[in-house]
């Protein structure tokens, strides 16, 4: 992560090791902590009783942790549900009586227009996969779609926004042009049309984060959408960069340039 510039991570989808908490602590990385609470789909008294005690645990063991910038408390449920609204309510109400000086925030895959569980949160973190999940293989359409979907989270809520998970699965060493999804120049393609929608809206002053899906690539059962695990990560399982990492190494030492270069004016890309 200090090789690529980055300086935040999700905690996706539960609570990480004291470990490495341990080390965002040390090294200044900012964490959005996330209870685990993935993919929610009904919601009941049983569910509600248990992410409480989720929550609870999560909070108890590192409040007092100055890495942690945010509490998460879901990931991707299915929130246009009517009653999601009330579950949610009661969800983040138990958060901020544990600790009222962080934002509550959760990764929503809902649409703005029929979300509930945006009405409770203080900041959105939004999953999107342009150009992968929906029209994939056209990088062209992502700029525009991710644009004016972000916009629209914001007009509609009038909250920071920020997005928390992007990403194409792409194979080490794949090459094909034209570019073809799973190589790694779609790869380059894609990330390269995100972070021009990210650049627009940084620019209105409410989008205030990017986090990609996903560090490095991870085993998943078996199935005919993945070639041997999910191959989003940016890193291989060995931790190898593939183009993407190179891609984001330059984006994040822009965003964030060391101070002298700050001084000189100059952007700064490391290449080693």
């Amino acid at each position: 992560m200090k090789w690529i510039g980055a300086n935040s991570f999700r905690t996706s989808h539960y609570p990480y090791s004291e470990e490495l908490m341990d080390m965002a602590d040390e090294t200044g990385i900012v964490v959005v902590d996330e209870c685990p609470a993935v993919g929610l789909n009904a919601f009941n008294d049983a569910l509600l009783k248990q992410h409480l005690v989720s929550i609870s645990e999560m909070i108890q063991r590192d409040k007092n942790r100055p890495s942690v910038v945010m509490w998460s408390i879901a990931n991707e449920p299915q929130s246009s549900k009517k009653e999601a609204e009330e579950y949610f309510k009661k969800v983040s109400a138990h958060a901020r009586s544990l600790d009222n000086t962080r934002p509550i925030t959760a990764a929503i895959n809902a649409e703005y227009n029929t979300d509930k569980m945006s009405l409770s949160l203080d900041v959105l973190m939004i999953n999107r996969y342009y150009g992968w999940y929906q029209d994939t293989g056209y990088v062209q359409v992502i700029e525009k779609q991710l644009t004016t979907n972000i916009m629209n989270w914001y007009n509609t809520h009038k909250k920071p926004v920020m997005i928390s998970e992007y990403g194409a699965d792409t194979v080490s060493g794949l090459h094909q042009d034209p570019s073809y999804v799973f190589s790694e120049d779609y790869e380059s393609e894609f990330l390269m049309a995100y972070h021009k929608a990210f650049d627009n809206l940084r620019a209105e002053g409410f989008f205030v984060g990017e986090h990609i899906w996903n560090f490095a690539d991870f085993m998943t059962e078996q199935s005919i959408s993945r070639v041997m695990g999910n191959r989003k990560g940016i890193f291989t399982r060995e931790r190898q960069p593939k183009a993407g990492a190179r891609i984001l190494r330059c984006r994040y030492w822009n965003l964030a340039p060391l101070k002298t270069e700050q001084h000189s004016g100059l952007s700064y890309c490391p290449v080693v």
